[in-house]
């Protein structure tokens, strides 16, 4: 699997922090495809509800708020989606 690499500033990164009204961004080490993607010269990021801390553990979980918070990024990029 190809690897993914961070990609300050690229398009898809200042799309997710509009959208989730963030400026964090964390590095972890996780498979992905996002490496297949990017590869073909598209920009990519990995994003998704929770915290990486509790992510693939024993006993993972999301709080409802983090759920709330996708839902609204989800909003927010369709609607960017729909106007074309």
């Amino acid at each position: 699997m190809p690897a993914f690499a961070a990609e300050e500033g690229g398009e898809a990164e200042a799309l997710a922090r509009a959208w989730s009204g963030s400026n964090l961004s964390t590095v972890v080490a996780c498979a992905t495809e996002a490496g297949i993607v990017q590869k073909t010269g598209v920009s990519t990021v990995v994003c998704g509800p929770g915290d990486i801390a509790q992510a693939h553990q024993p006993n993972e979980f999301v709080l409802r708020s983090r759920i709330d918070a996708c839902e609204a990024f989800l909003g927010r990029m369709t609607a960017w989606a729909e106007r074309g």
